[in-house]
């Protein structure tokens, strides 16, 4: 309990921080940004919300075509689309923005009685979406001039990228995860684990038709939530370029991966930062808040349909424990 604790007070604490470093900066500024944000075009933040629903749409559909690859039982497109919007909710109570797969696949355990089965079908569903991020925001890199994006930013590009081929090296090469396994000689319980872990992850390497649509999946997915937000930032009377939206989004939500309270503060410092130079630090800091607005709006219809369906419930004591056992 004392563990649960903690670990909610630092992601707290953390959010907390962040937003009172950031309302500081922006100190001064707080009438450009309240009148942005008066002025914002409801009919066209609708349109960006439901652009961010039609991409968690997708979302939810890659999640279903790879757990139906699992063979056994499954889950119908409305489950997964279901469990997407209730990973939202939970997002605001578990760490980082990642919080809500342990939701996705505590459920889908009890669902198909594969627990190992159901983490890596989630696991995998979040790594192909981030890798497709992070190769389109490198293709994007390679393709565009130079002189339109600043060294600093291409030089954490390039290490990200360089970071998720390792990732895609140790998926698919069973050499290269033998060699890093090695560095888990001291942990033997953790290393049996992430060993079977592994080679059920590994099993999707195989099916190279699923591999193929969930990549497809991802990029028309991605391209529509870099949309939703243009159109977001749109409805403040702001522009974001194509290529900065694939360039600098990937980097926001990288941040709000990390330990922090549903990424709060993360996200909107990372927002100001990398959109400021575009749009303005006002209006950048004023896209950051009504985006929270989308996340708030995703996570009330994801806790209704949590609260309307009792199959979806889910113990809060064994998601902060851990399910894989």
């Amino acid at each position: 309990m004392k563990k649960i604790l903690g670990s909610a007070v630092f992601k707290v604490a953390i959010s907390l921080s962040l937003i009172i470093v950031l309302l500081y900066i922006m100190k001064g500024n707080y009438a450009a940004i309240a009148k942005a944000l008066k002025n914002t075009d409801i009919r066209i933040f609708a349109m960006g919300f439901a652009v961010f629903l039609a991409a968690l749409g997708m979302t939810s559909y890659r999640l279903f075509l790879i757990i139906k690859a699992q063979g056994g039982p499954g889950v119908n497109y409305k489950e997964a689309f279901s469990l997407s919007l209730i990973g939202i909710f939970f997002n605001n109570f578990l760490p980082t923005s990642m919080g809500g797969d342990l939701v996705k696949a505590y459920y889908l355990s009890h669902k198909t009685q594969d627990r190992m089965g159901s983490f890596a079908s989630v696991l995998v569903d979040r790594l192909i979406g981030l890798l497709t991020m992070i190769f389109m925001a490198s293709a994007a890199l390679v393709l565009i001039q130079p002189s339109l994006i600043s060294d600093d930013i291409r030089q954490i590009l390039y290490g990200i990228t360089a970071v998720a081929l390792v990732v895609v090296l140790l998926v698919i090469n069973k050499t290269f995860a033998k060699l890093l396994s090695r560095l888990l000689i001291f942990a033997t319980p953790l290393t049996v684990k992430l060993k079977d872990a592994y080679y059920t992850i590994h099993h999707y390497k195989h099916n190279k038709r699923l591999i193929a649509k969930a990549l497809g999946i991802s990029v028309i997915s991605q391209l529509l939530f870099y949309l939703s937000f243009g159109i977001i930032a749109f409805s403040i009377g702001s522009r974001i370029p194509p290529v900065d939206a694939l360039l600098r989004i990937p980097l926001v939500s990288l941040m709000s991966m990390l330990p922090s309270l549903n990424g709060l503060g993360l996200r909107e410092g990372a927002t100001v930062v990398l959109f400021g130079p575009i749009i303005g630090k006002e209006s950048a800091f004023a896209v950051s808040i009504l985006w929270i607005l989308v996340l708030l709006l995703s996570s009330v219809i994801g806790g209704f349909i949590y609260a309307i369906s009792p199959q979806f419930r889910v113990k809060f004591n064994v998601l902060k424990k851990g399910t894989i056992k």
